[in-house]
């Protein structure tokens, strides 16, 4: 009889992994009663993935085409013009890439998280994947968070940047860059 072979002991670690993210738009949410054809569009998503050791594991930054010409104050605002979305996915053709990016997560952090989230949510609608989305159970909004321990109102992330970093940031309203501030508020506040 053949000796039964022993199983190694695997040591199995769940990492809590925290998504920061950030949307750039063809403009500002309307009413939620609003048709979805009045409501803007997500031009440019960004999302950085950090360990429960507040490291960063992967980042991801997509510019989608939001199939409507951008208006001159948006592109003064964020600096992204026609031409540089021109041929780029739509959001329904990068949607497996977002839900990969977000599939796992147990934490979502955004800076005016009902905006970021309104925007996502409205993309979703669009797809009709509103309710199959991998969203992180749990949502922490970085406004609300500055406003109850730092200022007493709503932050600017440019404020809650300097106050918490010690230095100017240089705001260029671009997704990744954005997250990249937001990740080093989070890691310095140890939220």
């Amino acid at each position: 009889m053949a000796a039964a072979r022993k199983s190694p002991k695997v040591k199995l670690t769940q990492q809590r992994i925290t998504l920061i993210f950030d949307t750039e738009t063809t403009g500002l949410l309307k009413p939620s009663v609003s048709d979805l054809s009045e409501q803007p569009k997500i031009i440019e998503l960004a999302v950085v993935a950090i360990d429960q050791s507040y490291e960063r594991i992967r980042e991801h930054s997509w510019l989608i085409y939001p199939a409507e010409e951008l208006t001159p104050i948006i592109t003064k605002i964020t600096g992204l013009t026609n031409a540089d979305l021109k041929g780029k996915l739509t959001f329904m053709e990068a949607l497996p890439e977002i839900e990969e990016a977000f599939l796992g997560a147990c934490r979502l952090i955004a800076h005016n998280m009902p905006f970021d989230s309104g925007m996502l949510k409205n993309e979703l609608t669009r797809c009709n994947r509103q309710y199959a989305f991998p969203y992180p159970p749990n949502q922490m909004c970085t406004v609300q968070l500055a406003s109850d321990l730092i200022f007493g109102r709503r932050a600017k992330l440019t404020e809650l940047y300097e106050k918490t970093i010690g230095k100017p940031l240089a705001q260029t309203h671009r997704a990744l860059d954005d997250v990249n501030a937001l990740v080093e508020i989070v890691c310095a506040q140890r939220w």
